[in-house]
């Protein structure tokens, strides 16, 4: 779907139902000078709107003439989530996670077949000298911390040797190891050779000014960590990559988060508590770890399977 000439291009990926025509936006940069490819994704998930607002102030700012290489952008990854303002897609489709659908299925769900479209744009422009950024925020139910992130798999493999490098490039301060998820998009692209890393930024509701000067720092940085932007070295930022551990709710109810973003817990502390409709308790969440806070949940409503704290341990 890509195109060969200098220049900017818009245009959709396009997803055909029996009775629907899903759009998916795509901005693709091509500069006059050969280069690497580098693909940013955001909204995947469609109440995270960080990553969008950077894609469009980049469309903006990046000058095809002083380009080199090809910026490949897709603000929003998944419009009917986007529309319903939704982190997944309306139950009325399918009611799935586009960000555990990859690499899709051209005969599934509309879910799937979204992931179908994104997954084919990336793996006919990219490569193993190329980059993914996966970019996500805490949306309107979680308050994450900034995070730039690595999956843990494959560890000696050229593709996540320069993942490991692009994270630092990130200058996110907190880095981690993200678990190998089957169906995200970052691990699918490592399985097929491709470097890409999973970004995190607060989130909780609000689009805030901070997150979106922090991943448009970062992403500025990473150009001319792949040579896109040839004025001046990349910066990179120090300190170890930490494993995170995710902990979930087992019952719906109202949820109680009894600790905020960078605290530290131990063995034993209680991080969480659900209450059934009349308010009797029907769950009490505990650390089994010691660590510190990186997510935690800002929604009460909670449904069984929902993530209620990311403990970095």
């Amino acid at each position: 779907m890509s195109f060969s000439g200098i220049g900017k291009r818009n245009y959709f990926l396009e997803v055909t139902m029996p009775n629907d025509k899903i759009q998916i936006p795509v901005i693709e940069i091509v500069g006059k000078k050969p280069g690497h490819t580098l693909i940013l994704v955001a909204g995947l998930h469609g109440d995270e709107y960080e990553a969008t607002q950077v894609v469009y102030q980049l469309n903006r700012e990046i000058d095809f003439n002083n380009l080199s290489g090809r910026v490949i952008m897709v603000p929003i990854g998944n419009p009917l989530a986007y529309q319903a303002q939704s982190r997944t897609t309306p139950e009325i489709y399918d009611g799935k996670n586009l960000a555990r659908e990859f690499p899709g299925n051209p005969n599934g769900s509309v879910t799937q077949r979204i992931a179908d479209k994104i997954w084919k744009l990336i793996i006919d422009n990219c490569g193993a000298s190329d980059l993914v950024i996966d970019l996500h925020s805490g949306g309107q139910n979680y308050s994450y911390v900034q995070t730039a992130g690595v999956r843990e798999m494959l560890l000696d493999s050229k593709q996540t040797l320069q993942a490991l490098k692009a994270a630092r490039a990130m200058l996110i301060p907190q880095l981690c190891f993200m678990e190998a998820v089957p169906g995200t998009l970052s691990t699918v692209a490592i399985e097929n050779g491709i470097p890409a890393i999973g970004c995190e930024v607060e989130g909780g509701g609000a689009l805030k000014a901070q997150d979106v000067e922090l991943y448009l720092r970062g992403i500025r940085n990473i150009m001319k960590f792949t040579g896109h932007d040839l004025e001046g070295n990349a910066s990179e930022i120090d300190g170890n990559f930490h494993r995170i551990v995710t902990i979930f709710s087992q019952h719906s109810g109202y949820a109680t988060v009894f600790y905020d973003r960078f605290s530290q817990v131990g063995p034993g502390d209680v991080i969480c508590e659900v209450l059934d409709q009349f308010g009797e308790q029907v769950e009490e969440i505990v650390s089994a770890h010691v660590g510190q806070v990186w997510a935690i949940r800002t929604n009460p409503s909670i449904c069984k399977g929902d993530i209620v704290a990311l403990i970095k341990v």
